[in-house]
């Protein structure tokens, strides 16, 4: 896919825009020539992008907060077929007349069946070309013939998923309408080992918060919540906006911040962190995540701190934590998985 998604985004001119997801990162990383504008739901692709000199913006797809048509539009479609069908909704209020809409993909990513959709939507003829193990779906937008709205789940309404007891979530976030086991076999942890009192004043972060299912159940472990200060932070701004929403229906006292990996938390900064760290980038696996976690955890905490992870009990914590924490204990190992909690004293 890089390939071909190379060569398109070379014939781009400035008023193009290239949605980028997990897969893109390495384009970036390697150097690509676009002319245009990017716009990625990661923290981290963004961040690269701009570091390379090429415009990006972070959102959760809101293509419309652009001033300006675009002239083409190149997105290799997502794994979550409710944004998908978002992006090509989009399309039509955002490109100019006659404006492309490219769409790559191999054959397991539904891009068949996403070709005749945009077809339809963008009142264009269906274009589908094969670059070898690779899709590409071509769609002029014709203003006049354009067709009904595609269901994309209501994908930019936050939602309160009777599972989840009231917390906002959206789709676009992993794992959006369930509560992870893991997340929730770390927080039964925490009821044991915060202090039975737990007056004291805490600053604590929750790494990779998702929708903030670890701040609000260590938010209402609180005697004096107004002592307990949460800073959560994620990579995805779907997790961003659903987090933010329930620190305020709640009242958690806090912040919730973008960053890459906890990237943007100050070091020294936690008496207390919490994190169920992803082995997924995006929806791909990713091996070195973990020690990424690991590594900003080390940063971000006191020397005095705790952190407390969760992680599927085939991940070695205890070897990927050596040289950062010199204590490493096992607190449970229950379906799946281990929690364990590091500190350096």
């Amino acid at each position: 896919m890089h390939i071909l998604l190379s060569k398109l985004l070379r014939e781009c001119d400035q008023h193009a825009l290239w949605i980028a997801d997990e897969n893109s990162k390495a384009l970036l990383v390697t150097g690509i020539e676009f002319a245009g504008h990017l716009l990625s739901n990661r923290w981290d692709i963004v961040c690269t992008a701009t570091a390379i000199g090429i415009p990006a913006s972070f959102s959760d797809f809101d293509l419309a907060s652009h001033e300006t048509k675009f002239s083409r539009i190149v997105y290799p479609v997502s794994k979550e077929k409710a944004i998908v069908h978002h992006v090509i909704n989009s399309a039509v209020e955002t490109l100019e007349d006659s404006g492309e809409l490219l769409l790559i993909g191999e054959k397991s990513s539904g891009i068949k069946t996403y070709a005749q959709k945009a077809a339809l939507r963008l009142g264009s003829s269906k274009q589908l070309q094969k670059h070898g193990s690779d899709y590409l779906s071509i769609h002029r937008f014709n203003a006049s013939a354009a067709g009904v709205p595609l269901d994309d789940s209501g994908y930019t309404s936050l939602r309160q998923p009777e599972i989840l007891g009231g917390l906002w979530s959206k789709p676009g976030l992993f794992g959006w309408n369930k509560i992870d086991v893991g997340s929730a076999l770390l927080a039964d942890q925490l009821c044991a080992e915060l202090p039975s009192d737990n007056t004291g004043a805490l600053n604590i972060v929750d790494l990779g918060c998702g929708y903030g299912y670890l701040s609000a159940r260590v938010a209402a472990l609180a005697s004096s919540p107004e002592q307990w200060r949460i800073q959560a932070t994620d990579n995805n701004a779907a997790a961003i906006r659903a987090c933010r929403d329930n620190f305020r229906a709640l009242g958690i006292n806090g912040s919730v911040t973008a960053g890459d990996a906890g990237s943007e938390i100050a070091s020294d900064s936690a008496d207390l962190l919490l994190c169920n760290p992803p082995f997924h980038q995006g929806f791909q696996v990713e091996g070195d995540l973990t020690e990424r976690f690991l590594q900003q955890a080390a940063r971000i905490l006191r020397t005095d701190g705790k952190a407390y992870f969760v992680v599927n009990e085939f991940i070695p914590i205890p070897r990927k934590a050596a040289g950062l924490f010199r204590n490493v204990n096992l607190l449970a190992k229950e379906k799946g998985f281990c929690v364990y909690r590091l500190s350096e004293l």
